[in-house]
């Protein structure tokens, strides 16, 4: 289908447009999200796929390269309103969603600024708000958007790793769906998946641990689209698990399949579609996943079963869930075939045969330290449904019920300062709560401390803590080592486009860097001759840029003030006299 560019800005409709049941409409009809147009001009080129394997999550849409470039036109990929504009400095940075008229809403992510009208309303907003930071809900009549309409341009922003455009399809209930569904999203692809490793998993050997270990498997390619792997030796119940990755004709980015299926003996054993996802679930990847592996070897491999407490809807298995049971003397003969959503496919093919004599190898090979056990250990016994408390020294831990999948046996002690809370090894669906008691700290000490996690190569990664009657508290979603460090040097600050006292008529825009080595920027804020000026920071430039357009004042001498507080308090004041002419 093609979509006829809207010329026309957008306006900003102040008045109230005729009663529209978006429910009825959707209960009356199927979505007609597979008729949106493309939300770009350029060819589409994709840098990420929708439900590849990300960190504590799944991915909910579609990453579209703009070939470094910022500021290539956003459109509207269906009739609608905006109905959810948020700015951050994390996440999807500048992010605007659009609800249909068919109940489905769009959402176009990491932009470098919206269109002109929508952003006037932003910036309105944030001075009123006197924040970068909003998130705004305009409400339907403020701006209504028609297919192919203008409403922002690609960035950079948020926690994007490079210019992009990171665009979703969302059902009535808010579930992102795969964009490829769409008519409008248009990828040339004419490769077939690939396979870059295999596992299995000798299932009867799990007991009380959290998740099978794996045994690595070789695998030979005989063709473009067919692998064939070594014979496996097993008895009883086993998994399979694969590493796996798709390239599109444009790009050479390893991107994520959209169909998975196992056939034993001819007979469909296992499924999982890559084509919705719920938010209730995506942290469920971590229980998809080898998470062990993974921690040890930085590779996704997807576990082709589901085990207990693991609810995600991708996958489609019949009663078997994807578990093999292999009797003695028999063979099998199990087929994969791994597909893009356009149709090009992969074969594995694993032969097995049923042997009393098991290979009970570990699979684990512990390549980095991950920190979090000490030789004086203790055992802690977690099971999913009780909520859990341990106290050692100055620490105490509670771990919620539910936190994980599998009745789990911890290592965990205390060291000084420093909490071991076993390795990161074991996937959690909760967070855990670390409480430190600083009651012999002095106020000055108990100000700058906070709780940081000990990477494997012993830097402090500061946790948001929280200081409430000499307590520190954080909350952790990830085992390993964690400790008490302290703050105590104020922010950076340091102009990069002017000096003091200098004459910038010819800028449009003032320049400063702020940085904090330690606990991190928590807030800033600025003002020029006394008043609020809205400022843009950068985590990942380290950047604060002011923009002259915004003609806050208008005086000749201009005295910019700018105060920037860290994590645990510590404040930075910058002070700067320049000289501009107002046109």
């Amino acid at each position: 289908m093609t979509f006829q560019r809207q010329k026309a800005h957008i306006t900003a409709c102040f008045f109230i447009i005729s009663c529209f049941n978006f429910g009825s409409l959707a209960a009356q009809m199927p979505s007609a999200a597979n008729t949106y147009g493309p939300p770009l001009e350029i060819p589409l080129v994709l840098s990420g796929n929708f439900g590849e394997l990300r960190s504590n999550h799944f991915h909910s849409g579609l990453d579209i390269k703009t070939n470094l470039a910022i500021g290539i036109p956003v459109y509207a990929t269906a009739d609608g309103y905006v109905s959810r504009i948020k700015v951050a400095h994390f996440g999807y940075g500048k992010a605007l969603y659009l609800t249909h008229n068919d109940g489905y809403s769009t959402v176009y992510a990491h932009l470098d600024r919206f269109e002109e009208n929508i952003q006037g309303y932003v910036k309105q907003q944030q001075y009123k708000k006197e924040s970068f930071e909003v998130e705004l809900f305009p409400g339907q009549e403020v701006f209504v958007i028609k297919a192919g309409q203008l409403i922002g341009y690609t960035g950079n922003t948020g926690s994007s790793g490079g210019p992009h455009l990171h665009y979703e399809i969302r059902d009535s209930e808010s579930r992102p769906i795969n964009p490829l569904q769409s008519q409008g999203i248009q990828i040339k692809d004419s490769r077939a998946p690939v396979v870059s490793g295999l596992r299995y998993y000798p299932l009867d050997l799990v007991k009380n641990s959290v998740e099978a270990v794996g045994v690595d498997l070789s695998v030979r390619k005989t063709n473009d689209s067919t692998y064939i792997a070594d014979l496996i030796h097993a008895s009883g119940t086993i998994g399979l698990g694969a590493e796996l990755y798709d390239q599109q004709d444009a790009a050479n980015n390893k991107n994520g399949v959209y169909h998975i299926e196992g056939f034993l003996n001819g007979s469909k054993h296992y499924e999982v579609y890559f084509d919705r996802i719920s938010f209730d679930e995506t942290r469920f990847m971590n229980r998809y996943m080898d998470y062990r592996y993974y921690s040890n070897s930085k590779k996704r491999v997807q576990k082709l079963f589901r085990e207990n407490n693991n609810p995600i809807g991708i996958i489609k298995d019949p009663d078997h869930r994807g578990m093999l049971t292999i009797a003695p003397g028999q063979a099998y003969t199990y087929e994969l075939l791994i597909s893009d959503f356009h149709g090009n496919t992969t074969t594995i093919l694993i032969p097995i045969t049923g042997d009393t004599l098991v290979e009970k190898g570990p699979a684990l090979q512990q390549t980095q330290d991950l920190g979090g056990v000490n030789e004086s250990s203790s055992q802690l016994d977690v099971y999913g449904s009780e909520t859990h408390h341990w106290s050692e020294g100055r620490y105490t831990v509670m771990i919620p019920r539910e936190t994980f999948y599998d009745p789990t046996q911890l290592s965990v002690s205390v060291r000084g300062d420093t909490l071991f809370l076993d390795k990161d090894q074991y996937p959690m669906q909760n967070k855990i709560e670390i409480t430190y008691n600083a009651q012999w700290m002095s106020s000055d000490d108990f100000q700058s401390a906070y709780i940081g996690r000990i990477s494997p190569y012993g830097k402090a990664q500061y946790q948001n803590t929280n200081k409430e009657n000499m307590d520190l508290k954080t909350r952790v979603g990830t085992l390993g080592r964690y400790g008490v460090f302290y703050d105590r040097t104020a922010p950076l600050i340091k102009a990069k486009t002017v000096r003091q006292g200098q004459w910038i008529s010819s800028l449009s825009e003032l320049t400063l860097i702020i940085e904090d080595k330690e606990s991190g920027i928590s807030s800033y804020r600025a003002t020029l001759n006394g008043q609020f000026i809205l400022m843009e920071y950068d985590y990942k430039t380290k950047q604060l840029v002011y923009d002259f357009a915004d003609a806050i004042v208008t005086d000749t001498q201009q005295n910019l003030a700018l105060v920037v507080l860290d994590n645990v308090g510590n404040s930075a004041t910058f002070e700067l006299m320049f000289y501009r002419k107002n046109d």
